[in-house]
């Protein structure tokens, strides 16, 4: 390799320590969500992509260097990296391939321990710098294995959730992995020749790399502009949608059931409440946070003169739920014993109604499932959930919306809920938008009927 291929090499794993950077900074802005931005599939398309980049021209290098054991395990690891970066983004544009996941990420971290113990103990020793990266990078793909692996069989729901927070860490460490790599080619630079071999054959080879980093800069700063912005305009709406619903209903509250456990929601009361009347009550589950769509509708403007009730909100705190997610700690009964605790005047039992999008609709499912007792009417949103449970909820009144096209929560989850209950008798509504994703809330939130249909539901 001549200096113009060190130069390369060395700016394209810096492009891949800016994006690990870039992508550490948003999801610690929004967590999970970062998924759902519309700019984030471009981003991660391009992130990958640099990435192959630069590890074909550090397979060269170790090629070059008779490293024959780290070229190989790297072959191996990038491949696996490369699957892996395959599925992921099947996942995110059809939502299918997810049950492959897990089992690809524990392949590629395993394969990475091998590639990073051999930068330890092979031939690359000799490198201050690799023999660094190797340790660093055997330590984090270790804690991550075993992280994977603890997750996947550990009983204890508290457990698991400090695991994926230390795994979320781990993860983002593993972006310090380019830069100590860069550091090993910043001190071999400065001994190589200016002098470039001449042959066309390497010549072609740098005009194609020097193509390929210009074009990998460009797409990584306009693309990451577009997701940090993304992600602050996001975030600023979930806040301030969010301050409105705490300061509607009077400041959030707190209940602690009979095991010390804690639930933060809000209740925001009708307008003109009276506390001779009866109101339903409609507990919107949350994706995330306080961010419950139908709970920002129902609560202010002709929606809730038109509407009158209690809205119910429990906060949604990261890494959690409201059960239906495998591997995400459920909330449902903290949330059925909030329901039950309630003691304003004018609640109607008879009318309680639960609403939610994407994992608030997860939750929906759960809910009726587990407790039809408690509800009148269920309206999950972009959700799913399971099928063998789905004859609990025959006497509860189901309108369920879907985009066919969700990359996020694949439409078969909407579909095999509703085809269960109506096997076991009962006649939910289903309605499926043919060119929409995941984010259908406003076509929902316009049906004609629907919320009319939502508020003349009463149990027996």
């Amino acid at each position: 390799m001549n200096k113009n291929l060190y130069v390369f090499l060395i700016l394209f794993l810096g492009l891949s320590a800016a994006n690990s950077l870039v992508n550490s900074l948003v999801s610690l802005l929004l967590g999970t969500d970062i998924v759902v931005l519309d700019s984030f599939i471009a981003w991660f398309v391009v992130a990958n992509i640099t990435a192959v980049m630069g590890s074909i021209l550090l397979l060269k290098y170790f090629y070059c260097r008779n490293y024959r054991f780290a070229f190989f395990t790297g072959i191996i690891t990038a491949t696996a990296n490369l699957g892996l970066s395959i599925i992921v983004y099947i996942i995110l544009t059809s939502g299918e391939l997810r049950s492959y996941y897990t089992l690809a990420l524990l392949f590629s971290l395993c394969i990475s321990i091998i590639y990073a113990a051999g930068l330890v103990f092979s031939k690359t020793r000799g490198r201050f710098w690799l023999k660094v990266a190797g340790v660093y990078f055997f330590v984090i793909s270790v804690v991550l294995v075993s992280i994977l692996i603890a997750d996947m069989y550990s009983p204890v729901a508290q457990a698991n959730i400090i695991l994926r927070k230390i795994g979320q860490w781990a993860s983002r460490a593993v972006g310090l992995v380019p830069i100590l790599y860069m550091m090993n080619f910043l001190d071999e630079i400065k001994i190589l020749n200016k002098e470039s071999t001449g042959a066309p054959a390497q010549k072609r080879l740098e005009n194609v790399f020097g193509l390929a980093v210009i074009t990998a800069l460009l797409f990584t700063v306009t693309l990451g502009v577009l997701l940090i912005t993304d992600s602050y305009s996001k975030l600023n709406w979930q806040k301030d949608k969010a301050q409105q619903l705490v300061t509607l209903g009077g400041g959030a509250r707190n209940f602690v059931d009979g095991k010390g456990n804690s639930l933060d929601y809000i209740l925001i009361k009708p307008q003109n409440y009276d506390q001779q009347k009866k109101y339903p009550l409609v507990v919107c589950l949350p994706y995330g946070g306080y961010a419950a769509p139908a709970a920002e509708l129902l609560s202010v403007g002709v929606s809730r003169s038109t509407y009158p009730a209690f809205i119910f909100i429990p906060f949604c705190p990261e890494g959690q739920g409201w059960g239906g997610i495998p591997g995400v700690r459920s909330m449902d009964v903290l949330v059925y014993e909030t329901i039950t605790s309630l003691a304003e005047p004018g609640i109607d039992v008879k009318r309680r109604y639960v609403t939610g999008v994407s994992r608030g609709a997860y939750g929906t499912w759960q809910f009726i499932c587990t407790r039809p007792d408690l509800f009148a009417a269920a309206m999950p949103v972009s959700g799913g959930g399971n099928p063998k449970l789905a004859p609990k909820s025959v006497h509860v009144a189901v309108w369920a919306f879907n985009g066919t096209k969700d990359r996020n929560v694949p439409v078969s989850g909407s579909r095999d809920m509703i085809a269960a209950i109506k096997k076991a008798g009962g006649h939910p509504e289903y309605t499926e938008f043919p060119d929409e994703g995941h984010n259908i809330w406003d076509r929902v939130s316009k049906t004609p009927g629907l919320w009319d249909w939502l508020f003349a539901q009463k149990r027996e």
